[in-house]
């Protein structure tokens, strides 16, 4: 043999070496208990790691490939651990002391994997690990970042703006504001650092304390007197008959008395003669009914409100940190007067005003909000109070049901903890004495990588039979005995073992060999292995097999030559012929087809649906599936493979002049098909290689396949008609002058809200546009609906703000009246339009600032005639027709001044002839001014919209302006003047109070309000800064107008023409589900891989090597009887004997000397059937040109 200094005594593979096996073993153990410790980590948190929306790189590898990699490795290992198994097994039976049988020895031969097995070892490969979406609840930290500021500062702090966030959350949907609830406030708290995963619907739980109130009331003793009642509530407090009316002539009338009297309110406890330090956080709720009916003695309550904080365990939703869930910790324990200014909240929930009043913007300082449309909505057309109004829009009962006791106390309960609530997050401050650091929970739905648990206990199944079976194989392998000296790798190791009395198994191996049935008994008796010993340096000699003495066969005693065959038939495996590899190219490129097939459909499609709710189907549909095509793949490779190692020597032989090292030294029995690449590479064998680094590639295929689907939720479009509710037409606007009052103070709520405090706008209303709404369907079977798309028309205004200039200027007694009027023309006859305007405020030797906005209205004569000066309000024409207030209503005056005011007592122009009771006249000296005029046009046009489930409008964008004519979408008398005209009265109906001079940055009126909102800076109405100019403030008017109209719109919208029965209008339900996605990197890695298959593939059958063995080498058997009386044998003994090293396969000659005898060509013999090597004699100079050719 080759390396005879290697040899040792009883030799076994490491493979088989106890260490080996109980190093497997072990590790295979180590695994399941991983496995086992994950799986139980993923049932308890959830998931095995977070990943959030974006994978990291460690994180994708560990889940992906990892796994996929041990399992090579793993599988690597048990593949030659399986090979030796094998291999060695006929030579372990040939060690035996007994020696064996032919058949379980020199006959004996396994095949190679086979393919029906995939399945289970795509099972051993997958990955038990799927990335899916999971709701997660991981432990944090967290701290207080809010609490209620000192005492002192409540009063001055605490103003009417909570007033107007009630309003939006109990008329307009306003979300109630972070940490707030209608039962209370929480103390804010945060995450005490950074959120350790990416989350989405997240949610914080932790300890804090909630701010709240109750109510406890008391029914009021009700005495009938003549057309009115008294009230009392036993005690202290007796409201005499006749001072309170609650009794309106139709309808319902609601009050809330608080106990504080101010100028803003009309009734008060205090006022009404239960002034006292015990009624002093005393209220009364009263509920009438008309006058008309027989039963009318309305329901009064005497209530007195407390204040207490909780504990609680609280789950706000992140970002908008809205209130999901309150838990109590613990009682409800009195909040302490030190640390809530009781009363100056009770005083502006009951009179509108602060207790101290403090300059601040209109929105902070309105003292009634004005709720008489929404209650009209209610079908309430009477006086109702702020609080009263707001129990109303909270409940939204019938209103006869609020005359129940129990209903109107709810009720009120309601109203006042929304309006406590509102107020504690207005008083809350972020200077802080103690973060109170705490321990609580994060939640959320998120990217996360979690154990497959049905897949995970197969796998650990199997690795438990491995380990059972590694331990079995470690007993039988330790009491094994072995005759060998070094592994039997190569051809030469084998040709060495042949006996050297060749008439012993020549007739018996090679006549069993070429029976029709190998079992049939030729051989009978035992073969054993056996160490024999040359003189030369007593040292062992090959192995060799030898015939026991009972061993006889039948067959020694017939005629060799009449048992060969006269033609033997060359042949190939089956495996490896033309057909099979047609076959399997057409099955790779079938693959490689529907790879690219599905990343088209992906990429057309937005992904594919999930194959089943469950993440044990979807994680088999989706890995499963594709590894076990890549490892039906690998053992047929492998098989090609070790066909190709094992024919590999005789092909070289068969070519001649073949080097012992390239043919009968070839090792490639040894090792795993998949680890034969660099010995291949080593002997020049290029094409081996690449079969071998193709064989490898299919673990890399079975990782790619595994990551190649991936799941993500992803928003997709299905197509589906909506049911029309309304026509783009206009049936119905009201007269210019109609509902004026009842719209306007909504509209700037509206507005106010939607511009001061971020709240949406209502539904189907876009900043500039009103969309015609259609109807909503909630539900969808295949995910979540986010949102709704369509083409549907839209109608709003194209300010067109000019420059104006102002007519004239006047004085008048402690005002300034600035007058603009216009001509137009209507029906043949001039219109004069105009507008008055007369502010109010300032201060004597003070810059000041004052904003206007006004709508033209018809001028009468006498106003026209004397000018300036005449009586307020009396210069609209009482007699002005409808048309003549269409040509003028739609027309808007907007004005930014500043100026120098002072006080003088000259040139009064009054009747009054006392000067001395005359307060003077303020005179604005240095004025400076920028005037707008917009006339507005109404356009309309089809828009692309996308809206919530609500119809609230995510996003719109226009399609096209109509080419009809704007009259076409106006029906029974109205027109597109008359829309605007009203719309116009409408939204600018509560601005025509006088407004005021301020000589400061905050403003009265609700126009400049937006602007300075709208432009997110003081300056355009600071005083100290220079007026601005026309185009740096025409933006903020011409966005406040069209927000406006549509907002009017929105309220309006019975103005529109109701649809036909059965109209749809064609869109789309915009889902939020779980699909399947194909990663890009995955799927260039995959279709490289299977197109390198087909390139290896074609190579391979292209130069596989031809038909040139008689018989299949699987067995010893085979192999001996094919070189049975080969001058191979005979020069390995030769060897043998000299001790001479074969160089290209050449040995030492015994004739001539200083020559050698080489192979020169492998062939056939025939008629015998057996292989021959032609030999040639070489001089040494010869054998030198051999040996380096």
């Amino acid at each position: 043999m080759a390396a005879h200094n290697t040899r040792k005594s009883s030799w076994k593979p490491f493979t088989l070496r106890w260490r080996t096996l109980i190093n497997t073993a072990a590790g295979t153990l180590a695994v399941i208990v991983l496995l086992e410790i994950l799986s139980q980590q993923s049932r308890v948190t959830g998931a095995v790691a977070f990943t959030g929306s974006q994978s990291s790189s460690a994180i994708s590898f560990a889940y992906l490939y990892l796994p996929t990699v041990v399992a090579l490795l793993y599988s690597i290992l048990w593949s030659w651990i399986d090979l030796d198994t094998k291999r060695l097994e006929p030579w372990f039976q040939l060690s035996n002391p007994g020696g064996a049988k032919a058949e379980d020895s020199l006959l004996l031969h396994y095949p190679y994997d086979f393919l029906a097995f995939a399945p289970v070892n795509a099972l051993r490969r997958s990955s038990i690990f799927a990335r899916s979406i999971v709701t997660v609840d991981v432990l944090s930290s967290f701290k207080t970042n809010a609490e209620l500021m000192q005492l002192g500062n409540q009063s001055s702090s605490l103003n009417t703006n909570f007033l107007m966030n009630a309003y939006g959350i109990s008329w307009l949907g306003q979300e109630m504001p972070g940490f707030v609830t209608r039962q209370g406030t929480l103390e804010p708290f945060e995450v005490n650092g950074a959120p350790a995963t990416d989350m989405v619907n997240r949610t914080w739980t932790a300890r804090t304390r909630l701010y709240g109130t109750s109510i406890n009331c008391e029914e009021a003793e009700i005495t009938e007197h003549a057309n009115s009642y008294s009230y009392s509530n036993r005690k202290e407090c007796t409201i005499a008959p006749g001072t309170v009316n609650v009794n309106p002539e139709w309808g319902f009338r609601g009050l809330y008395i608080g106990y504080y009297t101010d100028q803003h309110s009309d009734y008060s406890l205090e006022g009404l003669g239960c002034a006292s330090s015990v009624n002093s956080h005393l209220f009364l709720g009263l509920w009438g009914k008309s006058s008309k009916v027989h039963d009318h003695q309305p329901a009064a309550f005497f209530c007195e409100p407390s204040y207490w904080i909780q504990n609680v365990n609280a789950t706000v939703t992140v970002p908008t940190m809205s209130v999901s869930s309150i838990t109590p910790l613990g009682p409800q324990v009195p909040l302490p007067d030190s640390k809530f200014n009781s009363s100056a909240f009770e005083y502006i929930i009951g009179t509108g005003a602060q207790l101290f009043s403090q300059r601040a913007d209109i929105s902070a300082t309105t003292s009634v909000i004005d709720q008489t449309a929404d209650l009209a909505g209610l079908g309430c057309n009477n006086t109702v109070t702020n609080v009263l109004g707001f129990a109303l829009g909270l409940s939204r009962l019938p209103l006869a049901q609020y005359a129940e006791h129990q209903n109107l106390v709810s009720s009120l309960e309601t109203a006042h903890k929304l309006l406590h609530a509102l107020a504690i997050k207005d008083l809350l401050t972020k200077n802080i004495s103690d973060q109170y650091e705490r321990q609580g929970r994060i939640s959320g739905r998120t990217h996360a990588i979690k154990v497959v648990r049905p897949l995970a206990v197969t796998v650990e199944l199997l690795l438990g039979s491995v380990v059972i079976l590694t331990l079995a194989l470690l007993f039988h392998a330790s009491r094994r005995t072995s005759q060998l000296c070094a592994d039997p790798d190569s051809l030469r190791d084998i040709v060495a073992m042949m006996p050297r009395d060749h008439n012993s198994l020549k007739t018996s191996a090679g006549q069993t060999q070429r029976s029709a049935k190998p079992q049939n008994g030729l051989i009978q008796g035992k073969l054993s292995l056996v160490r024999s010993h040359t003189s030369f340096q007593h040292r062992p000699k090959s192995d060799e097999i030898i015939a026991n003495s009972s061993t006889t066969s039948r067959a020694v005693q017939e005629d060799n030559s009449q048992q060969r065959h006269p033609n033997p038939y060359r042949t190939l495996p089956f495996e490896m012929s033309l057909t099979v590899g047609i076959l399997f190219l057409v099955f790779l490129g079938a693959a490689l087809s529907v790879v690219v097939g599905l990343k088209l459909i992906f990429e057309n499609g937005n992904g594919l649906p999930l194959p089943s709710k469950r993440t044990v189907v979807n994680q088999l549909v989706l890995n499963y599936v594709p590894i076990v095509f890549a490892t039906i793949l690998e053992p047929f490779w492998l098989l090609l493979n070790r066909y190709l190692c094992l024919l590999q020597p005789y092909k070289e032989l068969s070519e001649g002049h073949a080097a012992a090292s390239q043919s009968v030294d070839l090792k490639y029995a040894s090792l795993p098909p998949q680890l034969t690449i660099w010995r291949a590479l080593r002997a020049g064998h290029y094409l081996l290689s690449s079969v071998c680094a193709i064989g490898l590639s299919a673990n890399l295929l079975a990782v790619s396949l595994n990551g190649l689907m991936d799941i993500d939720f992803v928003s997709i479009e299905q197509i589906m008609p909506f049911a029309l509710e309304f026509q783009s037409v206009f049936r119905h606007s009201p007269q210019p002058r109609d509902q004026r009052q009842t719209m306007a103070s909504t509209c700037r709520y509206v507005a106010n809200a939607n511009i001061t405090y971020g709240v949406i706008l209502p539904p189907w209303t876009a900043p500039a546009t009103y969309l015609v709404p259609f109807a909503l369907t909630t539900k969808s079977r295949s995910g979540i609906v986010e949102a709704y798309k369509a083409a549907t028309r839209g109608f709003g205004i194209e300010p067109n703000c000019q420059p104006a200039m102002l007519n004239h200027t006047a004085f008048v007694t402690g005002q300034q009246e600035f007058w603009y009027s216009r001509e137009r023309t209507l029906a043949g006859r001039s219109v004069t339009c105009g507008v008055f305007i007369a502010p109010y405020g300032g201060q004597n030797n003070s810059n000041a600032a004052l904003e206007v906005l006004r709508q033209l209205n018809p001028l009468n004569s006498l106003s026209i005639d004397k000018g300036p000066g005449s009586h307020a309000g009396a210069y609209i024409a009482s007699n002005a027709t409808n048309d003549e207030f269409l040509a003028c209503n739609g027309v808007l005056i907007a004005g930014f001044l500043r100026g120098n005011l002072s006080v003088s007592f000259d040139d009064i122009k009054t009747q009054n002839s006392d000067i001395s009771q005359h307060p003077g006249i303020l005179k604005v000296n240095e004025l400076s001014s920028t005037w707008l005029a917009c006339r507005p046009k109404l356009v309309t046009g089809l828009y692309d919209v996308t809206v919530d489930p609500d119809g609230h409008v995510k996003s719109y964008t226009a399609i096209a302006q109509s080419d009809e004519s704007i009259s076409s979408f106006f029906v029974n008398g109205t027109s597109p003047a008359l829309l605007v005209s009203a719309a116009t009265s409408i939204l600018a109906h509560g601005w025509n109070t006088a407004p005021y001079w301020h000589n400061d940055t905050f403003v009265d009126t609700s126009f400049a309000h937006f602007v300075k909102h709208l432009s997110n800076s003081t300056d355009l109405v600071d005083p100290a800064a220079q007026v601005p100019q026309f185009e740096s403030v025409r933006p903020y008017v011409e966005d406040i107008y069209a927000r406006l109209f549509a907002i009017v719109l929105s309220l309006n919208r019975d103005w529109l023409s109701p649809a036909d029965m059965g109209s749809t209008l064609p869109g789309k339900m915009i889902v939020s589900t779980e699909r399947v996605f194909m990663s890009n990197t995955m799927f260039i890695i995959t279709i490289t891989l299977l197109a390198l298959n087909i390139v290896v593939a074609t190579t391979y059958w292209a130069k596989r090597p031809r038909k040139m063995l008689p018989k299949k080498p699987y067995t010893i058997a085979k192999i001996m009887e094919m070189f049975e009386g080969s001058h191979l044998v005979t020069d390995v003994e030769d060897a043998e004997r000299w001790h001479a090293s074969m160089h290209k396969g050449c040995t030492r000659n015994l004739g001539p000397p200083h020559s050698f005898v080489c192979p020169d060509r492998l062939f056939v013999s025939e008629p015998q059937g057996n292989l021959q090597t032609r030999m040639i004699v070489l001089p040494p100079w010869l054998y030198r040109v051999w040996v380096r050719r």
